[in-house]
């Protein structure tokens, strides 16, 4: 077993309290004082290479994964939309195999769940405003503007008792579409910084974390492939300008970020 998959296991989540690792590209997994795992957008093996070979640098993955899909212990696996990065057939057909495991997705995931003969009764597809509830959490589909590349793209909204995460997934900077989500109050903001394929960059990424008056602010989606771009270092910077209030926060692959709301 990775350390990873230990320390997932063995963590300990206090009231009040999520822990968050990130698994490089888009991926996180959350886990809640109730001991709920919940992974969104893992990307553990290297199947978008295996799609594009012959893509330019084929879209390699140049990080490595801190853990491997044998090793996943879930309940609940998201997907924010069908693009392999985000849904890793090759990955979901293993964590499939376990029948505790849960799936949600937005509308183009169905398809792909249907590919790999995950029975209907195992998922949930879910659309912008709509909200799942899972008990001691609830995931609410936010509205994402990835373009005619994904039209049912998604956000989503994390919400474990009174601490919200949105984890902003592939979209471009559209902040009158998301007023709503402002006015609920974000602790948690995670927005990706690749500036390509119609998402935010370093810089976007600090206007949204202004926007939304978030506590911690966690850049993803950057580094996984040569051809994705993406540069933390301009938004660490641009979050000191436009958004000195709120504090970003860099992940290595696999830590732990303890995140506590005072009441």
């Amino acid at each position: 077993m990775s350390n990873l998959a230990r320390r997932i296991r063995e963590s300990e989540v206090e009231n009040d309290s999520l822990a968050i690792f990130w698994i490089s590209q888009a991926g996180f997994v959350y886990k809640t004082p109730s001991a709920k795992v919940i992974y969104i957008d893992p990307y553990l093996t290297d199947y978008v290479h295996r799609l594009l070979p012959d893509e330019g640098y084929g879209f390699k993955r140049i990080m490595g994964t801190p853990i491997e899909a044998e090793e996943v212990e879930a309940d609940l696996v998201v997907s924010t939309h069908s693009h392999p990065d985000h849904f890793d057939a090759d990955a979901i057909a293993i964590l499939a195999r376990d029948p505790r495991v849960r799936f949600a997705g937005a509308p183009d995931c169905r398809a792909e769940y249907a590919k790999l003969d995950i029975p209907s009764e195992r998922y949930t597809i879910f659309e912008a405003g709509q909200t799942l509830d899972f008990g001691d959490f609830t995931l609410t589909g936010v509205y994402a503007d990835h373009g005619e590349l994904a039209p049912d793209a998604l956000g989503v909204l994390l919400t474990v008792g009174n601490i919200r995460a949105w984890q902003v997934g592939d979209t471009a900077y559209r902040p009158d579409k998301w007023q709503d989500v402002f006015a609920l109050g974000i602790d948690i903001l995670i927005p990706p910084i690749n500036g390509a394929y119609g998402n935010l960059d370093g810089v976007d990424a600090a206007r949204l974390a202004h926007d939304t008056c978030a506590k911690i602010a966690i850049p993803c989606h950057f580094w996984m492939f040569v051809e994705h771009n993406g540069n933390p270092a301009q938004f660490m910077e641009a979050c000191k300008e436009l958004a000195p209030d709120v504090r970003p926060l860099l992940l290595s692959q696999g830590e732990l970020f303890m995140y506590r709301k005072l009441r």
